[in-house]
């Protein structure tokens, strides 16, 4: 993985907030060795997305001060990683999930650099799975389903906004 070149296609600078969206934030936390990490959302009524295979993040809140705040403080809360001990790459986006168009989601992408000593994975009671997926699973398991992009891998179907994110950074890499 040739991270100078990912790092070429991200962005660094200030996110502008307009008051017609609402805004989130996600990481993708890359392992050398492992992969990209990936959580599996706890079946919940109040939670439109439930059972769903997510980047770990959340919703923006005014206390976080931007969405580098918001993707520290969510990936603190749903992984026990501090993100604050990784090295950011920069961002690209945003998303819009297909059933809310007016929230703007932005991936922030971290690497896990050798020089850091792995930090333990810490599942919250939000997720029913927290792990690594390796690149070549995710190549193996990408295909087009009713037009859209999905991502068949052991533990389940990514599909939906988290696919086409997944997508989105395996096309950087190709480029």
């Amino acid at each position: 993985m040739d991270f100078v070149k990912i790092e070429d296609k991200l962005k660094n600078d200030k996110i502008p907030f307009l008051e017609v969206y609402s805004y989130a934030a996600v990481a993708l936390i890359i392992h050398k060795e492992k992969g990209l990490l990936i959580e599996k959302r706890n079946e919940r009524l109040d939670d439109p997305w439930a059972g769903q295979f997510a980047l770990p993040g959340g919703h923006f809140k005014k206390k976080d001060g931007d969405l580098w705040g918001t993707v520290i403080r969510e990936v603190q809360e749903e992984t026990g990683l501090d993100l604050n001990s990784l090295k950011s790459m920069g961002y690209f986006g945003p998303f819009s999930p297909r059933n809310k168009l007016d929230l703007l989601v932005y991936v922030f992408v971290y690497v896990l650099d050798e020089n850091i000593k792995d930090q333990e994975l810490k599942q919250s009671s939000e997720t029913s799975y927290l792990g690594w997926i390796t690149l070549d699973e995710l190549k193996k398991g990408r295909k087009e389903m009713d037009g859209e992009i999905v991502f068949n891998i052991k533990e389940g179907l990514i599909w939906g906004m988290s696919a086409r994110i997944l997508d989105m950074f395996m096309r950087m890499l190709e480029n």
